[in-house]
């Protein structure tokens, strides 16, 4: 009667939270907050408590949300096999293709999806598909869904495989955009597509929950497409600080401290500011590809050694080396640093300024502990 009393309590929680089909980037409309995560993350948790068999049907679930000019907010779904739905959608084969995919509690009609793909049409034709995993992303469980994402890979790759056998789209025209956990889906997708490459793989502040002490075949990986880029703006909590998963690695601030956090965009989730900070710092890049002027350090060692990343001017602001992102991508090799505003555009165009490194922003440090963190990677361990 005990646990029939808290099942009634959830489900009586854990109203369904309505989103409108109409996906554009405006403040208000494609928000998801996070008392309406945890609303879904607890109604799918009883749902399993009490039909266990649910658990393992989350990859059979995922679709893809695709948007092209002639439907820039209204999403076609598409799915794996479904030729019919493929031939009525919008999808151009002559047009690049960009995946974009969310990480853990996310979904594709997040606020950051919205402003990636409006900013692809800013800039003119694309497929823009994004793959909403959210059946297994809104999880309680870190360490659950970190267990699946090799199986997530491997469906989005049959995706891509059945995309191209239809309509002879060349993989080298095809970009995976992925945030957080959607980086390590991203390269492993990338992984299964060999011996084909995709045209660039771009990691916005890749995981590093679990992912920290993993060999590159169960994470992102620098070959895993022709080129890999990755972004990195929340290296204290949930990102990863590794410069081992790409060709090019920035590090915005440091990778640290945003200096626009807390409340980027309200859009996210406050308490992840730095985290999220990843997605729209690539958002203006699109739309601006010279936005976001980077100097080159040396080597890794200098961005554990803030001071040693220097102007060769030998003053604190200096001349841009290379710039970030951008579209379409330029390949970079290397360790890159550079500093952004407070207030939007946050790109500072050709200068760069070196900054003192900032501490974590102040609501994600209250919310995130490195106990919490160690433990679930350590958890995770424990699972492989």
């Amino acid at each position: 009667m005990r646990y029939l009393f808290v099942y009634v309590f959830l489900l009586g929680a854990c109203v369904s939270v309505s989103l409108s089909a109409d996906l554009s980037y405006r403040r208000g409309h494609c928000d998801i907050s996070i008392f309406s995560v945890i609303q879904e993350m607890l109604r799918k948790e009883v749902k399993v408590l009490l039909n266990p068999r649910l658990r393992n049907l989350g990859s059979q679930r995922i679709h893809y949300d695709l948007y092209t000019p002639y439907n820039p907010n209204q999403r076609q779904i598409l799915r794996t096999g479904d030729i019919r739905a493929l031939r009525n959608s919008n999808f151009n084969p002559n047009w690049p293709v960009r995946f974009s995919i969310h990480g853990w509690a996310g979904k594709s009609t997040s606020c950051s999806n919205a402003a990636i793909k409006d900013a692809y049409f800013s800039r003119g034709k694309f497929n823009v598909i994004l793959v909403d995993w959210s059946d297994i992303a809104l999880d309680i469980s870190y360490p659950r869904i970190s267990q699946q994402f090799s199986e997530i890979a491997a469906q989005i790759a049959k995706f891509i495989r059945f995309l191209q056998k239809e309509t002879n789209v060349e993989m080298n025209n095809i970009y995976l955009i992925g945030h957080s956990a959607g980086s390590h889906i991203s390269g492993l997708t990338g992984k299964l597509l060999k011996p084909q490459k995709l045209g660039a793989i771009i990691a916005l502040d890749p995981a590093g929950l679990a992912q920290l002490g993993l060999s590159a075949d169960f994470r992102l990986a620098p070959n895993d497409a022709t080129y890999v880029e990755s972004i990195h703006t929340d290296t204290s909590h949930l990102g990863n600080p590794s410069v081992q998963l790409s060709q090019a690695s920035f590090f915005p601030n440091w990778g640290q401290g945003q200096p626009h956090c807390p409340n980027a965009t309200a859009a996210e989730f406050d308490f992840a500011c730095d985290h999220f900070a990843a997605l729209y710092y690539f958002a203006e890049s699109i739309r601006k590809p010279n936005l976001f002027g980077a100097i080159e350090c040396l080597n890794a060692s200098s961005l554990n050694q803030y001071y040693n990343c220097t102007c060769s001017s030998g003053t604190d602001e200096c001349h841009a080396e290379v710039y970030m992102s951008g579209e379409p991508a330029v390949p970079k090799t290397g360790f890159f640093y550079l500093s952004t505003k407070r207030n939007l555009p946050y790109g500072l165009e050709n200068v760069v300024r070196i900054r003192k490194v900032q501490p974590p922003n102040f609501l994600e440090s209250s919310y995130i502990s490195p106990q919490l963190l160690g433990g679930l990677y350590q958890s995770t361990r424990r699972l492989l």
